[in-house]
């Protein structure tokens, strides 16, 4: 396949960001697990999380996920945190991609 062969479906432009991320999740054996990690780029919509172990987290997961941004960051971006759930669009050996959902909460900095 050629890259020309790949269409966008993100619905709004992420930015190359290293942001701290908390996601909680139900693990196998029902349990709930807890794991850090690192954005590698976030948008309104979704991000790309890494630094964390994809192996009890699967395709279509709801997960709750917890953003910080840091104030320098936040003069770029819309909002200082984003807190809510998830799901999981995409699994693989560096990572996860998550779909924010429609009720996720975009706290903003006030000026």
């Amino acid at each position: 396949m050629k890259t020309s062969d790949f269409t966008e479906k993100r619905r709004s432009k992420r930015l190359d960001l290293s942001l701290p991320v908390s996601i909680r999740y139900a693990s196998g054996d029902g349990k709930e697990k807890s794991q850090k990690g690192i954005t590698i780029n976030v948008s309104f919509n979704g991000a790309y999380v890494t630094d964390i172990n994809p192996a009890n987290i699967k395709l279509e997961d709801k997960v709750n996920i917890s953003i910080s941004v840091p104030r320098d960051e936040a003069r770029d971006f819309q909002f200082s945190r984003l807190v809510g759930k998830a799901k999981v669009a995409r699994v693989d050996d560096e990572g996860v991609a998550v779909d924010f959902d429609e009720d996720i909460y975009r706290l903003c900095v006030a000026n």
